[in-house]
């Protein structure tokens, strides 16, 4: 018997969420390395809001599947990027306001070093199929 295709492929988005969340120490070592201590724990937060943020729009966004559900899958997809935006917008707020000492630059090259894995990961499932 035959398994049928799935019309919403759930694999980019964890292969996504699995590649920033290993780039979040990664993010932090670079700093660590090139600055120090303080750019290091400040690249660590800025890619973890990044982490974060994008979890909950992958959770959101695919709660539901199918042709049947396809207007669902749009609110989802609407209510997840606004939920994406929030948590981004208040964790750069909570950090900027309560870490001291906080480098700014470091912060946000460890959030845009994060956010560059949503380039990385389709060549990575891409590939990953074709060694299967």
């Amino acid at each position: 018997m035959s398994r049928t295709s799935r019309l919403i492929d759930r694999r980019l988005a964890k292969a996504l969420v699995f590649l920033q969340a290993i780039m979040i120490p990664v993010s932090a070592l670079i700093a660590w390395v090139l600055k120090d201590s303080t750019a290091a724990l400040s690249a660590a937060l800025g890619a973890f809001v990044c982490w974060l943020a994008s979890c909950y729009f992958s959770w959101q966004s695919f709660r539901a599947a199918g042709a049947r559900a396809s207007r669902d899958v749009l609110s989802n997809m609407y209510r997840g990027l606004m939920g994406k935006f929030a948590i981004m917008i208040v964790g750069f707020i909570l950090i900027l306001s309560n870490v001291q000492p906080l480098s700014p630059v470091a912060l946000f090259c460890g959030f845009i070093l994060v956010q560059t894995m949503t380039w990385v990961a389709p060549f990575w499932v891409s590939r990953q199929q074709k060694q299967v």
